[in-house]
């Protein structure tokens, strides 16, 4: 008899007696709705927006570096005076989650209201912080979309997902930090080191959008539709209780950690680039311009039938900004699958130049979504699609994507952006993936802003240089009277050209799994 099936099942019963015996979720906890403030509401930041936009304008600024994004983050904690929203995918419980969870606890203490939303898919060791958190009387955090069954073990969340799938695969990819419902942040930066250039090892080209004026107030409706989902689950839910004096020592530690923070070399930098001072006091001017928010539904994460037109995707759609001209697309996890292609083709056909900036293999940090990639590369060359994956290790040329001195050994694109036109700009969550269109929700900001379209394009182009991206080409050859094309991956190393024919910096091995990768057929999973 073959062992491999009785240790499968072995192991499947093993992971229902974990569950079993794991504490869960108390789902019959009381879910108080509650909502934005107005944005009419006096405080420092509407007067200082005052003197800076119009009434009734929405001005915008782009965070597209990392000490930044971080910095802006702090600041409207910082300033807040009556309600903070933060709706994050991940939080992580590492340096810049602990100095951003100071942050808000300091607001609380100076009776900020403060709702804090994260997805549950990577709670599961992060509970004690959360409740922690929760404990505070000016704080309450919630769930989306949680694991009813509490473990860390890896066994107990498989057989979650796997008797769950339908739901637990749908996650809540939006991200938004609002204060006071007058400014607030979205893009493609979840709360943690690499996000922030604050990892050595490992950071991702990322980039936010700081948004204040009319947008705003959509914002805070799209968190507050989320907040009061049925999706969303209180923190007090899980299994987990947190004394005063637990709260108080939790509190005084990170206040502790965010003076030692500040005070050290690399909070002196981030502090100094926040960009709120010189926005407010006129010395750095708003891109003052027309926008919509898109989002998806809360319930797409439970309704796996909604229509498409209620999607992000409908929703973008709708707008009627279809390029006639130039289409920029920035995407990290990029998929298009049939219909991406047909619009692909279709643009082409009508004229449109089309470029495409994602990660090369050896960047990527989910070979599996780079596989599903990897299986359009030769039709979008084909269609005329001008391709470019971002190098993990780029020469030092300097410019505006990343200052590599830092000390970052690899890199990953993360951001998500697209430009059509040359004046419609998407700054979003929102990945070119199947993944994004029609299971997680997601959201992001169209700007219809050329000021905005060329700081962005500037950005991408910059990352285009063959010092930092791969231009691929499709090369058609004879061998032994059999015609057959072969890709080319095109840079430039050390000050001279170069033509790889295979994916670059990348061993036999990975290559062999990403031709395994390449034939699974989980597409509509990535």
């Amino acid at each position: 008899m073959n062992p491999r099936p009785d240790r499968l099942l072995a192991g499947l019963l093993l992971a229902m007696i974990l569950a079993g015996c794991a504490p869960t979720l108390d789902l019959a906890i009381e879910r108080v709705p509650s909502r934005a403030l107005p944005a009419t509401a006096d405080t420092p930041i509407k007067a200082g927006l005052a003197a800076q936009l119009p009434a009734a304008t929405s001005g915008f600024h782009l965070l597209a570096d990392g000490d930044a994004a971080l910095a802006a983050r702090l600041a409207l904690a910082n300033r807040a005076q009556r309600t903070l929203d933060v709706q994050y995918y991940l939080f992580h419980h590492d340096d810049s989650g602990k100095w951003v969870a100071a942050a808000l606890l300091d607001a609380a203490a100076r009776g900020v209201r403060v709702r804090v939303l994260i997805d549950d898919i990577d709670t599961a060791d992060k509970e004690l912080g959360l409740a922690t958190l929760n404990a505070h009387p000016n704080i309450e955090v919630r769930l989306f979309n949680p694991f009813h069954t509490r473990s860390v073990n890896p066994l107990v969340k498989g057989w979650q997902a796997l008797t769950e799938s339908v739901r637990l695969n749908r996650r809540m990819h939006n991200k938004a930090f609002i204060a006071d419902n007058q400014i607030g942040i979205t893009g493609g930066r979840n709360i943690g080191n690499e996000y922030f250039d604050a990892n050595p090892d490992h950071v991702f080209v990322d980039l936010d959008l700081l948004a204040a004026g009319p947008i705003v107030d959509a914002m805070s409706r799209s968190f507050d539709a989320y907040w009061n989902s049925e999706a969303a689950t209180p923190a007090a839910a899980l299994p987990v209780r947190v004394s005063r004096d637990r709260l108080a020592r939790a509190t005084a530690r990170l206040r502790g950690f965010s003076a030692a923070r500040a005070a050290s070399a690399y909070g002196r930098r981030v502090l100094a680039a926040d960009p709120l001072p010189a926005l407010l006091a006129g010395d750095r001017r708003w891109i003052q311009a027309p926008a919509d928010l898109i989002v998806d539904p809360p319930d797409k994460a439970l309704n796996p039938d909604m229509p498409p037109s209620e999607l992000l995707i409908g929703q973008l759609a709708g707008l009627w900004i279809d390029p006639t001209r130039r289409a920029l697309i920035v995407s990290p996890y990029f998929v298009p699958g049939p219909m991406g292609m047909a619009y692909f083709r279709y643009w082409r056909h009508t004229g449109v130049d089309i470029s495409v900036l994602t990660n090369a293999y050896s960047a990527s940090d989910v070979p599996l979504v780079h596989a599903g990639y990897a299986n359009y590369r030769e039709a979008l060359l084909e269609a005329g699609v001008e391709l470019f994956e971002l190098k993990p290790v780029a020469d030092p040329i300097g410019g505006r994507l990343r200052d590599l001195s830092r000390g970052s050994s690899r890199a990953s694109l993360h951001a998500k952006t697209f430009v059509f036109d040359d004046r419609h700009v998407f700054i979003g969550t929102f990945n070119f993936d199947p993944r994004s269109a029609v299971l997680n929700t997601e959201m992001g900001i169209v700007v219809h802003s050329a000021e905005l379209a060329r700081q962005v394009t500037a950005i991408a182009q910059d990352a285009m240089q063959p010092e930092r991206s791969y231009a691929l080409e499709l090369e058609t050859q004879t061998v032994d009277l059999q015609r057959g094309r072969r890709l080319l991956w095109r840079d430039r190393h050390q000050g001279s050209a170069r033509t790889q024919t295979v994916e670059p910096d990348t061993s036999p091995m990975q290559r062999g799994l990403l031709r395994v990768l390449r034939a699974l057929p989980i597409e509509q999973h990535l």
